[in-house]
């Protein structure tokens, strides 16, 4: 955990331009002092990712932009207030390029396209500076848009492509909003969730921990086949990996090792991440959970249902402090509704999944039919919520979390 830790550090320190930031270095080198080991990892850790970092921006700074760029898609467009906006991967160019559309375009994630317009400033943090205004033209689309798009046509619920593919086109602004300020909007976008699932559900099918590893590895083969190569689903992937080879390791590696594995894997292929709030939720979750999940059911008990909200708790605790950070606002309800949701969840998953792979031969209708009821019952538990949002500063949020930790530890 050190060593990633201060490659994160690093890393920021490198995007904000601001050294002080490496006194977080120091803070780190100073908890692993009696560990020479630790110590010297942990200071390669940092001078390898600041480098990287520098390099990075360095290139993007030296990169020359006309006024047409092409390149691929690396997510689905998203609409904005005044349009759409979208992310390409340009070759040579050492980070995601943001465009902005006045029209929705015809492309999802993985399109090649080509952009007419403007290059302009960005005033975002990051390794690139440069935004992209004009018009797209698309010229190839994906495998993954005739997957998503194949299984959206047997499908009435918008939730269930959401939460087997991460697509989100079927929702409503309306529906999309009442996931976000219920805390369920997570389970419509491809996670490390979806791998668990996935992989779990491999896994119990067949016997033997090396053929169980064999099957949830083939699993998740299928798993990125079917939903794309994106920057979310290289991390939920990443994240898979690194619990598969836990669980090959005899030593019983350690959860929380194979965290800090896949976030200085993920940090060495795009500084970007070290300010992406998405990678930093994810990561941050998936501490609480290993990490208060047993403290929390100390009080709660260790039955089902208990441990149900004792994983939904730990992960609210950590993660609203970065919630409150980016939005202002927190969901009160977030907790028991994501209990209320987690029964069916793996269902929809595991059997949606195996739907959208045979909605690729033209079958999966009598298996979405399935599924769809508790679909219904997940937005049904969303819309019951009365009050579900109030306003909440980080620090506040933070300290709340705080006192609630020092609690269980008593």
């Amino acid at each position: 955990m050190p060593a990633a830790a201060v490659a994160w550090v690093a890393t920021l320190a490198v995007l904000f331009g601001q050294p002080w930031l490496l006194v977080g270095l120091v803070a780190c080198s100073a908890l692993v002092r009696r560990a020479p080991g630790q110590a010297i990892l942990c200071a390669a850790s940092g001078i390898l990712f600041a480098t990287l970092a520098a390099v990075r921006v360095q290139r993007a700074q030296a990169f020359h932009f006309g006024a047409e760029v092409t390149g691929r898609l690396t997510a689905d467009p998203i609409q904005t207030a005044s349009g759409w906006m979208v992310r390409l991967s340009i070759p040579g160019y050492p980070a995601q390029l943001p465009v902005f559309l006045t029209e929705q375009p015809d492309a999802w994630s993985g399109s090649l396209v080509t952009v007419h317009g403007q290059p302009g400033p960005s005033n975002r943090v990051g390794v690139g500076q440069t935004v992209f205004s004009g018009d797209l033209t698309a010229h190839v689309h994906s495998w993954t848009a005739t997957v998503a798009a194949n299984f959206r046509a047997i499908c009435d619920n918008g939730l269930i492509p959401g939460m087997v593919l991460g697509d989100t086109s079927l929702q409503s602004p309306e529906d999309k909003q009442l996931y976000i300020d219920t805390g369920l909007s997570h389970l419509s976008a491809v996670s490390g969730s979806n791998v668990a699932i996935v992989c779990t559900a491999a896994a119990l099918v067949v016997r033997g921990q090396r053929v169980r590893v064999g099957a949830s590895a083939s699993a998740l083969a299928l798993f990125v086949a079917l939903v794309g190569w994106e920057p979310s689903v290289q991390r939920a992937t990443v994240a898979g990996v690194a619990g598969l080879l836990a669980v090959l390791n005899s030593s019983k590696m350690e959860p929380l090792h194979a965290l800090s594995l896949g976030v200085l894997f993920l940090l060495a292929a795009d500084s970007d991440l070290a300010v992406n709030f998405g990678f930093a939720l994810s990561v941050a979750a998936t501490v609480g959970i290993v990490a208060l999940t047993p403290l929390l059911m100390r009080v709660l008990g260790t039955g089902i249902i208990a441990r149900a909200f004792a994983v939904a708790i730990a992960a609210d605790i950590v993660t609203m402090p970065l919630i409150a950070l980016m939005t202002g606002r927190v969901s009160v309800v977030s907790v028991i509704a994501n209990v209320l949701a987690a029964p069916v969840v793996p269902i929809i998953t595991v059997v949606g999944l195996i739907a959208a792979a045979l909605a690729q031969v033209g079958f999966g209708r009598p298996l979405v039919i399935l599924i769809e009821p508790l679909a219904d019952w997940i937005h049904a538990v969303a819309a019951a919520m009365p009050l579900t949002t109030v306003e909440a500063g980080p620090i506040a949020v933070l300290l709340l979390g705080g006192w609630l930790i020092a609690a269980l530890l008593r």
